[in-house]
């Protein structure tokens, strides 16, 4: 029963376990923005994936900062121990899922959005149509103007 009342007595004062905790659910709220807002990715799966990451991130480092600050104004209820304990749990049990899913699920998804197109902007191979002059002997690149390349991709597209 020792860790019960550990846990549900109220501590309006802020340990140093306390601190450490409130100023990494700030970082985790900072790298949750960066993961939305300004990261980039080439593979589209791993992209999706960053974004979700940075909302999760946002999100529970937001709720414990929530949980920080209302342990610091001293709420009769919300400042006991409980809820940072608590707020650890599930972001323990969140940082697993994350694990599992990077390292199962998130490959097959890659090589499965590398499969289907790889990256925007990656040169294709020309397809072959048979009896077309334009496939079976293309001219060398040097020897066409610009104005004669855009006309040849205007014929090929129509």
């Amino acid at each position: 029963m020792g860790f019960i009342s550990y846990l549900t007595t109220t501590a309006p004062s802020f340990g140093s376990f306390a601190w450490v905790f409130f100023i990494a659910q700030i970082l985790g709220v900072g790298a949750g923005a960066y993961l939305y807002f300004m990261h980039t990715e080439r593979n589209t799966a791993r992209q999706t994936f960053m974004r979700q990451l940075g909302v999760a991130l946002m999100i529970l480092g937001g709720v414990g900062v929530l949980l920080g600050v209302l342990r610091m104004l001293n709420l009769p209820v919300l400042n006991q121990r409980l809820w940072f304990w608590v707020q650890g749990l599930v972001e323990l049990g969140v940082a697993a899922y994350v694990v599992y899913y990077m390292r199962s699920v998130l490959p097959g998804l890659e090589r499965a959005a590398a499969g289907r197109g790889g990256r925007p902007g990656a040169p294709r191979p020309p397809r072959a149509i048979s009896g077309d002059p334009a496939t079976a002997t293309p001219r060398p690149v040097a020897t066409t103007s610009r104005r004669e390349a855009r006309r040849d991709r205007k014929r090929k597209a129509k």
